[in-house]
């Protein structure tokens, strides 16, 4: 088994736990979030999705304070 990450563009973050042995079919991820396609794929190894970061969860993005 292989477990990666996936992000999509508005930041909802992914786990994918990919099988090498169980058969599956090709197809995609849809973003619970947007609605956008994240990732197709045209493999048969079987692949399944977990939602680990929607966007309305993420931590604000702070900018760095200007050099002294």
């Amino acid at each position: 088994m292989r477990l990666s990450d996936v992000e999509c563009e508005c930041g909802a973050l992914y786990r994918c736990a990919e099988s090498e042995t169980l058969e599956g079919e090709p197809g995609n991820l849809q973003c619970a979030s947007c609605g956008r396609i994240v990732e197709a794929w045209q493999t048969r190894n079987r692949r399944v999705y977990r939602c680990m970061l929607t966007p309305d969860r993420s931590y604000p993005v702070v900018t760095p304070p200007p050099a002294p």
